[in-house]
C-alpha cells in the first residue's frame, strides 16, 4: 500500500497527513503537536495519519519509507492517552494499524481517526486552546465563525442523533404485543455508508447466533432468548422475532447502516408478579444484551464507531414500573412498597467508544444497569446476573 502511495506520488489531502517518525516523547512539544494533529483531523470529518512516510515537502508527496522505531502497546497507550487528555472534548475510536513492509521489514503506522459528533475539538497551543482543522494538506485554526458554525451542527447533530435513536426503539417495540416492554438501541456514529450496499445475510445471521447462544458480561451462558437465531429481511435491515406461548415477546433489529435494536416483553416470573412489573434480571441484562449485540455488529462488519446507546422501559396503560430485585443476602424479592414505582422512566443513555476493551466495556454494561436499577429504588447491582470482572 505505501509503496503504491510513493510510486504514484499520492499529495496529503483534508483526510490523509503523512508523518516521518511517531511522536518523541523526549520531545516536550510532542505531546501538543500530537493532540493538534488529531483534533484537526477529527474537525476536517476524520482521516488517516501515516507514520514512517517522508513527504516531498514542495508538493507535500508521499517520497520514501522511513521505518518508524518500534512500535509498542506503551507506544499506543501513550497516544491515546495524550488524544484523551489534551483535546476537548476527549477523541475516542483511534485505530492504530502497524503495517509490515514485506519486502524490506520497514514498519509504518496508520492512524484512523474517526468522524465525531462533538465538533469542535479544541487542542492546547501555546498555553490556550484552540480549534485546529485540516484545510487541503495544511493544518490551520478555526475562526470564531467557524467554531460557532461547528457548535450549531453539534447540536442540529445531537438532535437528529436522538430522534433517530428514538425511531430505532419505537420500530423494535412496534411489534411486540401490549405489556411492559424494554429496549435498547445503539446507533454508530459513523454509520455504515449506503454505497457498501446491504449486509449479507450471512453476516446477520452469524451477528444474532453470537447474541442469542451467550453474551460474555453475563454469569453462566445465558444469551437473548426472546428470539431465534434466523434472520428476515426487512427495509434495509435484517429482523428476528420470536416469542413465548404463541406470542411475540421479541425482537432483533440490525439495519444496514450497522444500527441495532433489540426489545422484549417483561414476562410474569412469580407468584406476587403484576403486569408492569420487572424482574431484576430482565432490567439488568438489557444493557449486557445492547452493548454486545453493538460490538458483535461492529466486528462483523469491520466498522471502526463509537456507538450511541439508549436504553428504555414501557408500561401499557401508563402503569408505574417496579423493577423487582432481591433483599440483599436473602432468597426472596423486595415488596412492591419498599420500592420506587417508575412513573416516568428516563432513558439511560451513553456512548460505546470504539475498539474498547473487554473490560471496559463490561464497565459500561455495570453502569448503564445500575441506572436502571436506581430508577426502581435499588443501589446496588448484587452478584445474580452480571459479571464484577472478565
Amino acid at each position: 500500500m505505501l509503496h503504491s502511495a510513493i510510486e504514484r506520488q499520492v499529495t496529503e489531502s483534508g483526510d490523509l497527513d503523512w508523518k516521518e517518525r511517531l511522536p518523541d516523547s523526549r520531545n516536550p512539544k510532542a505531546p501538543e503537536e500530537f493532540a493538534k494533529d488529531v483534533a484537526a483531523m477529527v474537525n476536517g470529518g476524520g482521516g488517516m495519519i501515516v507514520y514512517g512516510v517522508a513527504e516531498d515537502r514542495a508538493s507535500s508527496a508521499a517520497k520514501e519509507i522511513v521505518p518508524v522505531e518500534a512500535w509498542t502497546d506503551a507506544t499506543e497507550r501513550k497516544l491515546r492517552g495524550w488524544a484523551y487528555s489534551l483535546i476537548q472534548p476527549p477523541v475516542h475510536g483511534l485505530e492504530f494499524t502497524p503495517l509490515e513492509d514485506g519486502s524490506d521489514g520497514s514498519l509504518a503506522v496508520v492512524l484512523s481517526v474517526p468522524a465525531s459528533l462533538e465538533m469542535p475539538h479544541f487542542a492546547m497551543k501555546d498555553d490556550a486552546l484552540r480549534a485546529p482543522r485540516r484545510y487541503g494538506a495544511q493544518t490551520v485554526f478555526m475562526s470564531e465563525r467557524d467554531i460557532e458554525q461547528a457548535y450549531r451542527t453539534r447540536f442540529e447533530d445531537r438532535r437528529n442523533s436522538s430522534r433517530d435513536l428514538a425511531d430505532l426503539l419505537d420500530q423494535a417495540m412496534s411489534g411486540l404485543n401490549d405489556g411492559t416492554m424494554l429496549a435498547a438501541a445503539a446507533r454508530p456514529t459513523s454509520p455504515r455508508p449506503a454505497y457498501a450496499g446491504r449486509i449479507s445475510r450471512e453476516d446477520a445471521g452469524s451477528i444474532l447466533v453470537s447474541l442469542v447462544h451467550g453474551n460474555p458480561y453475563l454469569k453462566g451462558r445465558d444469551g437473548f432468548d426472546y428470539v431465534d437465531s434466523h434472520v428476515r429481511a426487512g427495509y434495509r435491515k435484517w429482523r428476528s422475532l420470536g416469542g413465548h406461548g404463541g406470542q411475540a415477546s421479541g425482537v432483533v433489529e440490525i439495519h444496514d447502516d450497522g444500527s441495532v435494536s433489540l426489545a422484549y416483553q417483561a414476562l410474569v416470573k412469580g407468584k406476587g408478579f403484576e403486569t408492569s412489573d420487572v424482574h431484576a434480571v430482565d432490567a439488568q441484562q438489557l444493557s449486557a444484551h445492547i452493548v454486545h449485540l453493538a460490538r458483535a455488529t461492529a466486528e462483523r462488519l469491520d466498522m471502526i464507531s463509537d456507538y450511541e446507546i439508549s436504553l428504555v422501559m414501557s408500561a401499557s396503560g401508563n402503569l408505574p414500573i417496579f423493577i423487582r430485585s432481591f433483599e440483599k443476602g436473602v432468597d426472596y424479592l423486595r415488596d412492591r412498597d419498599d420500592l420506587n414505582g417508575i412513573h416516568k422512566f428516563q432513558p439511560v443513555t451513553g456512548i460505546l467508544a470504539a475498539n474498547i476493551r473487554p473490560e471496559e466495556a463490561l464497565e459500561m454494561v455495570r453502569s448503564l444497569a445500575l441506572d436502571i436499577m436506581n430508577q426502581g429504588g435499588s443501589t446496588d447491582l448484587g452478584k445474580r446476573y452480571l459479571k464484577a470482572k472478565l
